[in-house]
């Protein structure tokens, strides 16, 4: 396990986006930059406490002003529970396990709502650009961010006076669209749920339905190249991914664009099949207009969603 790096009597609030595989972490000096940033697999720790109390142990156990965490799942008043893992903390036992001067000093959020916040910020080093923005086209201050991992989520951020505001959702247990049931033909039955399909169990459970076996996510992707039968399968989700894509504009709006995050996503359009999910997206239908103005990335900086934290740790008092 790698041991974090730097430290400082500067670190006063502490950023975690403990997401469903893996955590990234970081500590927020008074002057804004980022010290001890690291990622660590979630599948060493018994839960979220554990992990947290052995990270700030090896940071030197900095005093900390405030925390700012960013789970796997809804956040609703009382416990707070992962969704793809058996993960869950109460808010008042948490704020004294990392020394908090209060349970108002700890703020939680989804991680789709942090991941959002972020997308003001994000610089070009952490975005690969699928389609650029239309230089005539005018914006209206939203976008979303879909995340294709663990599991699927989506997170809109809209630009306001007095900053960004960021929508939450749980989109990923909702049903399919019929669009991408019609892609999936009679393969559809065997995915519940947009989740389902949009993962990187879902692109697994996709291959076996139409080859059998079993292999990976990140196995078919690699293959894809060189294997016929995995090129198909990505090209698949991929021409999936751009139907649905087709929704999220629909039902969003995102004008000033929709970008991809997570393994899955990353993996699926970093391949030649993003020519798929481009081809989708732009083919005719309601909206087209529209969606050809909007700009698609895929955020290739795995811990982004620290910057979103970093904003709300910003606004804290």
């Amino acid at each position: 396990m790698r041991r974090p790096e730097g430290g400082g009597p500067h670190m006063t609030v502490l950023l975690a986006d403990m997401g469903g595989t893996a955590s990234r972490l970081a500590l927020l000096r008074g002057d804004g930059g980022l010290q001890c940033a690291v990622r660590w697999r979630n599948d060493n720790y018994a839960g979220p406490g554990p992990l947290l109390a052995r990270y700030l142990r090896d940071c030197g156990a900095p005093p900390l002003r405030a925390a700012c965490i960013a789970v796997a799942g809804p956040v609703a008043p009382g416990a707070v529970r992962w969704t793809n893992r058996d993960w869950a903390f109460e808010r008042g036992e948490m704020a004294a396990l990392l020394r908090l001067p209060g349970a108002a000093a700890l703020r939680v959020v989804n991680d789709l709502t942090a991941l959002a916040l972020a997308l003001p910020g994000l610089g070009a080093a952490q975005l690969e650009t699928l389609r650029a923005p239309v230089p005539e086209a005018s914006g209206n201050g939203q976008a979303l961010v879909a995340n294709c991992g663990t599991g699927f989520n989506v997170g809109l951020v809209r630009a306001t006076p007095a900053g960004p505001v960021a929508w939450e959702a749980e989109l990923g247990h909702a049903a399919l669209p019929v669009t991408v049931a019609a892609e999936l033909g009679a393969m559809a039955g065997a995915f519940a749920s947009i989740e389902a399909l949009f993962s990187g169990a879902g692109l697994a459970r996709l291959h076996a339905s139409r080859h059998g076996g079993e292999h990976t996510a990140q196995q078919l992707v690699e293959a894809a190249g060189t294997d016929p039968a995995a090129r198909g399968s990505v090209a698949q989700m991929a021409r999936s991914m751009g139907l649905l894509a087709r929704e999220l504009v629909a039902a969003y709006l995102p004008r000033d664009g929709v970008f991809w995050a997570g393994s899955m996503a990353r993996g699926v359009l970093g391949t030649d099949a993003r020519a798929d999910f481009l081809g989708a997206l732009a083919a005719p239908g309601p909206l087209a207009q529209t969606r050809a103005a909007i700009p698609v990335a895929v955020i290739t900086d795995d811990a982004a969603a620290l910057g979103g934290l970093a904003a709300l740790a910003a606004a804290l008092p």
